[in-house]
């Protein structure tokens, strides 16, 4: 797997090079450039298999599997289920979600989003609002080149609810000074440690009122 990650790093800085040696590129190049990312993207995921879901059934969470499927446009959704819930955190709308992804959730509801929770408000949050998963799209700021939504391997989270009744909006509290900023930076770092990318408001001008997560073959923590 780490070799493949090299590959696709190599790729990336090799046509970033020729772009700059030669100017704005040609739509001919940039639909090549679009269609090798894609290709590696899709060998370069962590494993999704029967392995990982017999795994999956042995954690605390709810789902249930949903059927793989591709499409025309290079989307493609492997071994994956609607999560309802990880530990003691109900999610909304029960996202389309990559088996490995899902098991990285429930690591990270019990190792970090719990921990935090308790250390700062002293509660348990007991819900998260899920904006989105699955979603056949290009990365917002390459054209052509397939999401990690694209393949069910990315949830995006807009805030939690918790026990005491109190809740986190990204919107409303990431840029007031305070404990549920403090949560949300906290959650944030953390997620740089069990998923592959967790971008924030920070991050860029897309994230404006949600946190991002995936297991891509990319990595990145803004």
């Amino acid at each position: 797997m780490k070799s493949k990650h090299v590959t696709l790093l190599l790729i990336v800085t090799c046509i970033g090079a020729s772009l700059a040696i030669f100017g704005t590129p040609s739509a001919l190049l940039l639909k090549s450039f679009s269609r090798v990312i894609n290709k590696v993207q899709t060998y370069s995921t962590p494993r999704n298999n029967e392995a990982c879901l017999l795994v999956l059934k042995k954690l605390d969470a709810d789902f249930r599997l949903q059927a793989n499927f591709k499409n025309e446009n290079g989307c493609k959704v492997e071994y994956a289920v609607r999560l309802a819930r990880v530990g003691k955190l109900k999610i909304d709308k029960a996202p389309l979600l990559t088996c490995s992804m899902a098991t990285q959730l429930v690591k990270f509801e019990r190792e970090s989003i719990q921990p935090i929770a308790k250390r700062i408000f002293g509660t348990e949050a007991k819900r998260l609002k899920n904006i989105g998963s699955y979603n056949c799209r290009s990365m917002r700021q390459y054209r052509g080149v397939l999401s990690q939504h694209a393949f069910a391997n990315a949830l995006d989270v807009s805030g939690f609810v918790f026990r005491d009744g109190q809740s986190i909006s990204v919107k409303r509290d990431w840029k007031v000074d305070g404990p549920k900023s403090q949560f949300l930076r906290d959650i944030t770092s953390a997620a740089c440690n069990t998923f592959r990318v967790s971008v924030s408001p920070d991050g860029d001008a897309n994230h404006w009122n949600h946190l991002h997560w995936d297991t891509g073959p990319y990595r990145s923590c803004r």
